[in-house]
């Protein structure tokens, strides 16, 4: 389900993704959670699937990610930020309290059976295959990561720089298998 705005309370889990134009801002800390290892590690596996090189956690980016992620918890919405300066995806689940990383990142890479690899652009087929292209989006080398809950419910946003999803670009930064 794509979702932009709107109070969540009996939803299941669902996902939204946008990206824009990209501000670089890079740290070499070490500090990482370990779901913010997770997510990383499984875009990482799945991104060698499709010959892109491994993101790698940025902590200014993780950072960025965080504060939008505690922003959704504490609105209980699941909206994408007005004025992102990265790639962005979004997850939600309501109604469980504990989730893994590979669970918000293998319901963005779901969306691989819908993407017709080779094509220049998705057009009209982007918001069922968006989530899938940036994380596998060879552009992209720097992941942020921030998840927040309120109750049940659990917010993850992963920011990625640059971001990917450039129109006339998909054919060179998305991969088949």
């Amino acid at each position: 389900m794509h979702i932009n705005t709107g109070s969540f309370d009996n939803w299941p889990c669902t996902l939204h993704q946008l990206c824009k134009p990209t501000h670089r801002q890079y740290s070499n800390s070490m500090n990482f959670t370990p779901f913010q290892l997770e997510v990383l590690n499984r875009h990482n596996e799945l991104r060698a699937q499709h010959s892109a090189e491994p993101l790698q956690l940025n902590k200014n980016l993780c950072e960025f990610a965080q504060q939008w992620a505690n922003k959704l918890a504490t609105e209980n919405k699941l909206q994408h930020r007005s004025s992102n300066k990265y790639g962005e995806n979004l997850y939600a689940c309501f109604g469980r309290a504990n989730i893994e990383g590979k669970d918000a990142v293998d319901s963005w890479y779901s969306e691989v059976k819908n993407y017709t690899f080779g094509a220049a652009d998705p057009g009209s087929n982007f918001p069922n295959v968006g989530h899938f292209t940036q994380v596998v989006w060879k552009g992209s080398q720097q992941l942020g990561v921030g998840i927040a809950a309120k109750g049940t419910s659990v917010f993850v946003v992963c920011n990625y720089d640059p971001p990917g999803n450039v129109y006339g670009q998909y054919a060179q930064h998305v991969s088949s298998r």
